[in-house]
């Protein structure tokens, strides 16, 4: 059986300064994109937005062909 890649997200979650939490979702990830290039685009997220990171979670969607 073959796994065929069809997308990639990711979700960065975040922490603002009154403690509140927050999930950003982002779509249309490039397949082939390290875990390296993943953590640093949650780091540049941080810097954006003032807020802390707190997790980034990658979600791959395969189809068994």
């Amino acid at each position: 059986m073959d796994k065929m890649w069809e997308k990639t997200s990711v979700v960065v979650q975040s922490t603002k300064e009154d403690g509140t939490a927050r999930k950003r979702n982002f779509n249309n990830i490039a397949e082939k994109a390290t875990d390296e290039q993943l953590q640093s685009f949650g780091g540049l997220v941080a810097q954006l937005t003032g807020e802390a990171t707190d997790k980034v979670t990658v979600n791959v969607t395969t189809a068994l062909a």
